[in-house]
């Protein structure tokens, strides 16, 4: 059976764009599995007495069920080195696995600390998040990413970012880009000059 993964932001006993991973959860169940209970993610994760007001990675793993919640402190890494990789057309990659051992595969090939990916010549996203590129005036994702991110989902509903299809031979027309994910809002990711991926 397949299991599945939501990692949740839990800042000053926080956690952040719930509803976004609740949605997500639901939508994952309900397109993998039948005959199942509703479960609240609210009601699940409890923030002891004793957590701080740090930065926690609050990782969900569930299939039917939920099978385990995990509080794991969580430090932002800086990345010096990122590419492009292009995959192959057959990568599908609309649900959060727990079993993704293929993109550090991808990671151990090129020996960087993460990449971009490319499909039909398509920008997708990052390893571990999703991408999105600055012109100069505003924050663009792309139309063809391979997960829905939650922070993604956040970020558009805000207006703070727009979405465009993005070929490889448009990224001269970017000034920077950040990734970001459920762990990295658009203020808080690192911002990387365009120039790293050309």
């Amino acid at each position: 059976m397949f299991q599945f993964i939501e990692s949740i932001c839990c800042e000053n006993k926080q956690l952040r764009n719930l509803d976004y991973h609740q949605k997500r959860f639901d939508e994952t169940r309900g397109d993998n599995f039948s005959d199942f209970q509703p479960i609240l993610l609210k009601d699940k994760i409890i923030i002891g007495d004793d957590l701080s007001d740090d930065k926690y990675k609050v990782r969900v793993v569930y299939d039917k069920d939920i099978q385990s919640i995990e509080f794991l402190p969580y430090t932002m890494k800086t990345i010096e080195t990122i590419k492009l990789f292009t995959i192959d057309n057959k990568v599908d990659y609309s649900y959060k696995y727990v079993e993704r051992s293929f993109f550090d595969e991808y990671i151990n090939e090129t020996k960087t600390d993460d990449l971009v990916l490319v499909k039909s010549n398509y920008i997708t996203d990052c390893i571990y998040s999703n991408i999105v590129f600055f012109d100069g005036e505003q924050w663009i994702t792309p139309k063809t990413f391979l997960l829905k991110g939650t922070m993604r989902e956040s970020l558009l509903d805000d207006g703070k970012i727009i979405q465009k299809n993005i070929k490889v031979s448009d990224l001269s027309n970017f000034k920077s880009f950040k990734r970001i994910n459920a762990m990295m809002n658009l203020d808080e990711s690192q911002e990387i000059d365009i120039s790293y991926l050309l």
